[in-house]
Formats: structure tokens, C-alpha cells, sequence
């Protein structure tokens, strides 16, 4: 796509005000087809928040009637009492920067200045990814919560305590008891109880004896389908996404830490695969800890931030450094390397950990969590202000927040998986 403002770099600081309407609608167009988790969100708007930095939710209560009879005498009621409940919320600044030099392998990707290119691809998912995680984070704050096999928290669970599909039932019934609402697309006539969940508990409910699993499919002449929408059982319809399988979030089985900090682009094996050549020529194959004893090629290891850990040590959501990796080759006692490139820096001491993978079943009857926006996300393309003129900077921005707001009308379930 030609750009009319050129002026030596791909783009010009400032785009014309259609063009960033234009830009922006095409942001929010890849977040509506591509995010999972935020549609699921009650979104409210309140453009005056972006210099109060706080938006106040308010909803009015249902009345509850006096149903004693009358007297003939009477001429006066007391009357239904309304009343209303509130959620503030305090907006937070979110976004990300794609930056690269002129010089780099990876330069041809956009020096064609293909921008709408770019918002639809990499920029856009680093978008979706980014909500969807704020998103999962929020509807994982419910204080609904149940774990498997009995346990009272998530560092209880083991990875054969799996998902008991007698729940479905259960918490389809504590969301009727408070007389929850449920989940309509546009167009369907029945709202319907909803579990989005990971692809691992959707395998168990299906082969799980006596399984009364029904394939989308079957039913989706008759019935709009939710994105990843993939069958349903005991009256409750699914939706799989990999976003709710927390791997590494529970009891740890083995964690060291780093012997020193890393860059972003290191870690990666030459070759994975055997057919992938993975990373840019030049940079370090390996990443080195205190001990690698007790890690094995195929585990999947995170590394996360040694500041921003749980009561036993496990990982935790907050902490947005976290990145999982699959190990490919344990090189020798301090060293090893990654399937994948490490996308951002880590400090030294900071942990590496292989823990008990998490299987999150949000149940939802409703919208739970409010997506607040006092700015719309939206893209921004940034001067070159190196002293060489030579990094070229796209990057998107948004004043929002995602928090819970009718906790009631979820549950969530959090559960081990079979492992094959």
C-alpha cells in the first residue's frame, strides 16, 4: 500500500485524521475476529476518563416486590424501592512498541510500508494477545472458584487431577440458582451457559466414559456459533482456547535461576525440529542457569520475574515478563537451549521454572468483567529519533482497564489434564 506522506522514513509521526479513524478501526476489527476472551467483556466507554483517569459503572438494582394483599381501605403503596451498586474503575495505560533497525535480518518485513499490512499482522495480534491475557487475568480474580479433586488452592492440584465432567453439571446449576442470564449471540433466541476453557479439558470431557459430548457441528444449522466454539455438553456450550492453559502456574517441580541476564533473540537452538532454522545469525544459542538438573528436552519451562511469585513460588499472571518456552537440548550442567527465541530481557536471578500445568474452565452466564475505555486502542507511527536515524518504531496505545464486575456470574474451575 503506497502512503501519500512518505517523508524519508517509511511513515511520518502524525497520520491525517482520517487516516487514524481509518487505523484505528482496523486495530479494533482484528481484536472483534481474532480475541477470544474480550468479547465476553461488558465494554464502557467514558472518553472524559482519559483526563479523569477513573470511570465510575453503575448499574440499577432489581426491585423486590411486597407480595401481601392489599387493603380495599388503602390508598397509598410504599412503593418498590430502587437502589443501584458501582464499580470504579481506574483506567491503566497499555500498549507495545515493534521496533527494528534498518539494518536488521528482519527489515523487509515492512520496508514496503505496507501499514495496513501491519495493523492487521503482527501489531494487531501483539494487540489481541496483549487484551486477552488483561482479559483472562480479570475473569480469573473470581472469587467463584472451585479446584479439582477436592483441593483449596491452585499450588494443591496435581497433573492426573482432572476436570470431573459431574461439574458441568454442578456449575450450570449455581448459575441458574442466582438466576443468571446467560450468553446470546446476535440473532439466537436462548441465552445459553457458556465454558470457555482449554483444548485439554475438552479432549477429557469428550472421551470421559459415558461422555454425552455433541460436536458443534451437529447443531450449528440451527444455532450461531461463538468463536472457537467446539460442541457442548449437559446444556452447557464450549469454546476452547490455548489463553486459559497455564502451564507452569502450579506447585513447582523443579526451579533454579538464571546465572545471569538475558538479551532478547538468545536462547534459541540453531535448528528445531529438525526443520526449523530459528533466530538471527549472531546470536547466543544457549541460556545459562545455576543447574539445569531436573530439566529434560521436550519440558516447557518459564521464566519469570524472581520478584513477583506466589506463596509457594509458583508463577503468577501478574507478572507480564513471563514467557514459556520448550526446551530442546539440555547442553550440560548449566546450560541449554530454547525451541524459540527469548522475546523479551530477564534479569539474573530471575527464576526458570517447570511446575504443574493449570487447566482454567471459566463458566459464564453473563458478562462478569467490564472492559473500561477512556481511549480506545489505537496505532501510532513514531519518528526515527536515533542519533542515526536508522530504528523504526510501530506501536499501539490504550487508557483502559479490564475488572470484575458481577462476579456472580461466573464460575471458574481450575483443573490438572491428562498428558499424551
Amino acid at each position: 500500500m503506497a502512503i501519500a506522506y512518505e517523508t524519508g522514513t517509511i511513515w511520518s509521526s502524525t497520520l491525517p485524521a482520517g487516516q487514524r479513524d481509518y487505523y484505528e478501526s482496523l486495530l479494533l476489527e482484528v481484536l472483534r475476529t481474532k480475541s477470544i476472551l474480550v468479547p465476553f467483556c461488558a465494554v464502557k466507554e467514558d472518553f472524559r476518563a482519559r483526563d479523569t483517569g477513573v470511570i465510575i459503572y453503575t448499574e440499577v438494582m432489581d426491585t423486590s416486590p411486597n407480595w401481601n394483599p392489599l387493603s380495599e381501605t388503602g390508598i397509598w403503596l410504599t412503593g418498590a424501592h430502587l437502589d443501584s451498586r458501582s464499580v470504579q474503575i481506574g483506567l491503566e495505560i497499555h500498549g507495545d512498541v515493534i521496533k527494528v533497525s534498518d539494518y536488521n535480518e528482519l527489515v523487509n518485513y515492512w520496508a514496503n510500508g505496507d501499514l495496513r499490512g501491519l495493523v492487521k499482522g503482527k501489531l494487531g495480534q501483539n494487540m489481541v494477545d496483549y487484551l486477552d491475557i488483561l482479559a483472562r487475568n480479570a475473569f480469573l480474580s473470581s472469587p467463584y472458584k472451585t479446584y479439582a479433586e477436592d483441593a483449596t488452592k491452585r499450588t494443591e492440584l496435581v497433573q492426573g487431577d482432572l476436570f470431573d465432567v459431574d461439574l458441568v453439571d454442578l456449575m450450570r446449576v449455581h448459575l441458574e440458582e442466582r438466576e443468571i442470564p446467560g450468553i446470546s449471540n446476535p440473532g439466537d433466541v436462548n441465552p445459553a451457559i457458556l465454558c470457555a476453557t482449554t483444548p485439554r479439558v475438552c479432549h477429557d470431557i469428550r472421551t470421559a466414559a459415558g461422555s454425552k459430548w455433541i460436536e458443534a457441528q451437529e447443531y450449528a444449522g440451527s444455532t450461531r456459533l461463538f468463536t472457537g466454539e467446539v460442541g457442548m455438553w449437559g446444556g452447557v456450550r464450549f469454546v476452547k482456547t490455548g489463553r486459559l492453559m497455564l502451564r507452569n502456574y502450579g506447585l513447582p517441580s523443579v526451579q533454579k535461576v538464571l546465572d545471569g541476564a538475558t538479551v532478547v533473540g538468545q536462547g534459541a537452538a540453531a535448528t528445531v525440529d529438525s526443520v526449523y532454522t530459528v533466530g538471527q545469525s549472531g546470536s547466543t544459542r544457549y541460556i545459562t542457569l545455576d543447574a539445569t538438573a531436573g530439566f529434560e528436552a521436550g519440558d516447557y519451562i518459564t521464566i519469570h520475574d524472581k520478584d513477583v511469585l506466589g506463596d509457594d513460588n509458583e508463577v503468577l499472571a501478574a507478572d507480564g515478563t513471563q514467557e514459556t518456552k520448550r526446551i530442546i537440548e539440555v547442553i550440560n550442567g548449566t546450560t541449554m537451549s530454547l525451541d524459540s527465541p527469548l522475546m523479551k530481557a530477564h534479569d539474573s536471578g530471575d527464576k526458570v521454572t517447570k511446575g504443574v500445568t493449570v487447566h482454567a474452565s471459566i463458566f459464564m452466564g453473563g458478562p462478569a468483567v467490564v472492559y473500561g475505555v477512556g481511549e480506545r486502542p489505537h496505532p501510532l507511527v513514531l519518528p526515527k529519533i536515533d542519533d542515526l536515524g536508522m530504528v523504526q518504531r510501530f506501536s499501539w496505545r490504550g487508557f483502559l482497564k479490564m475488572q470484575m464486575f458481577r462476579p456472580e456470574y461466573i464460575e471458574v474451575v481450575e483443573s490438572g489434564g491428562t498428558v499424551n
